[in-house]
């Protein structure tokens, strides 16, 4: 019996070849046997965000080797984060308004604003601010006087007008013992004389006063000579008369000391002022 087979049956010896299989990392480029190695290299993410909104923060990514072996892959590991700035949520933080930088008058009030983080995008707080200051002695202009020793002994208070000696002894003033005294006020000044007419008929020394306590060594030493204030005026000194900072600066000679309340401080006749020379002489 013949043996039956394929075509070209006899040509073969029977036994069909197959090819060996492709080892990792090839592969097959098209009909062909031949077989090349994939590429093997760092697969690389893209970097994450800020871990944080405002400040220095960190980033991540991905970094595997092709294969899944990161000792295949060529060179070092790439690194997988680093560190990063954002200033999206910064924000500034804001102080307390400070104190009208003036006692009376207008003035500036200033505040602390600072950003949080390297950046902020939103419109920046204001720092200063104008404001007018009104202290409880603005409006206020007395002189006080003591005697005796320091602040101590007999005491008179003398609002807004002018004091000849007469007025001073008629007050129960011994005008050669003033050993102190205090002018209240922002706006307030004492002027002092060493006569008692206000040095009308008799030159003589005079000193100013502002606000403050004033003990003997202090008295003399603005020009009131031996304790001796025989007569004063105590006035206002107008608010334009201030400089930027409320502070009240002295009117020029001449200039008007402002309200006289003391309208019969004021009007003393000449025979008043004649026996107040005579008391002096």
């Amino acid at each position: 019996m013949a043996c039956e087979q394929a075509p070209d049956c006899g040509a073969t010896s029977g036994v069909i070849s197959v090819p060996p299989p492709l080892d990792p990392g090839m592969e097959k480029v098209g009909n062909s046997r031949t077989a090349t190695k994939k590429k093997i290299e760092w697969t690389i993410g893209d970097w994450g965000v800020c871990s944080t909104r405002c400040g220095d923060g960190q980033q991540t990514r991905r970094v595997e080797c092709s294969d899944g072996q990161d000792g295949h892959c060529p060179g070092p590991r790439p690194p997988t984060s680093r560190t990063c700035t954002s200033s999206d949520a910064c924000r500034y933080d804001v102080g307390e308004w400070s104190e009208c930088s003036a006692r009376c008058g207008p003035g500036t009030k200033t505040r602390k604003v600072t950003c949080n983080g390297p950046a902020c995008h939103e419109d920046k707080p204001d720092t200063k601010m104008a404001c007018t200051g009104h202290a409880e002695t603005c409006d206020q202009c007395t002189m006080t006087v003591w005697g005796g020793k320091g602040f101590n002994g007999w005491e008179r208070s003398f609002p807004v007008g002018e004091y000849s000696s007469a007025e001073l002894e008629y007050q129960g003033v011994k005008c050669d013992d003033v050993s102190s005294l205090q002018v209240v006020g922002d706006f307030c000044e004492s002027v002092t004389y060493e006569f008692g007419d206000f040095n009308k008929l008799h030159p003589g020394w005079s000193a100013v006063f502002h606000q403050g306590r004033y003990d003997a060594h202090e008295i003399e030493s603005a020009g009131a000579k031996n304790n001796d204030i025989s007569s004063f005026k105590v006035r206002k000194i107008p608010q334009s008369s201030s400089n930027s900072s409320g502070t009240p600066v002295a009117p020029a000679q001449g200039q008007s000391g402002g309200d006289r309340s003391r309208s019969s401080a004021v009007q003393w006749s000449s025979f008043a002022l004649l026996v107040a020379a005579l008391w002096r002489s």
